[in-house]
């Protein structure tokens, strides 16, 4: 039972009542540079409050990210080949 060695590939942050805000929005990105410096390829920041359901940042273009909506199917390109899930099952 021990951690894993080295950066994931994929990450997946999802906002808590407290991420929102000015100061919400620099800690998400801060840890988004921190991933993507370990070596983490992709980064989704889950928000089920938004309609911009989840924001997945690429380490390639860390400043525009792919957005996925509900009715949608999210996929973590190029960090896991060929998955993907529904957005609406976030919601079930």
């Amino acid at each position: 039972m021990r951690f894993c060695q080295g950066a994931p590939v994929f990450a997946v942050e999802v906002r808590s009542q407290y991420d929102y805000g000015p100061a919400a929005e620099q800690e998400m990105q801060d840890k988004r540079i921190d991933y993507f410096a370990c070596g983490t390829l992709v980064v989704w920041d889950v928000d089920l409050l938004h309609e911009d359901v989840i924001k997945s940042y690429k380490a390639s273009d860390p400043a525009h990210p792919v957005i996925f909506h509900r009715g949608d199917n999210a996929n973590a390109e190029p960090a896991v080949s060929g998955w993907q899930m529904a957005v609406n099952d976030l919601f079930e």
